[in-house]
């Protein structure tokens, strides 16, 4: 397990508490659950960047 420490402004971090607190989270579940997105989306992301590459130069290649 690791610790994130980061500065934001007052203004920000009231901002994202209410919107952690209107998911029924607090400001620390909020920001994993985010984490947990970002990764997901991102693993996927580059599955589908290197299958549609494989995909599409198997589709365009050039017959002999």
């Amino acid at each position: 397990m690791r610790e994130i420490i980061i500065r934001i402004k007052d203004e920000d971090y009231m901002s994202f508490q209410s919107a952690a607190d209107n998911s029924g989270l607090r400001v620390d579940e909020k920001l994993s659950e985010i984490i947990q997105y970002y990764v997901i989306i991102e693993r996927n992301r580059k599955k589908f960047s290197q299958s549609t590459l494989l995909d599409h130069v198997a589709r365009t290649a050039p017959e002999y």
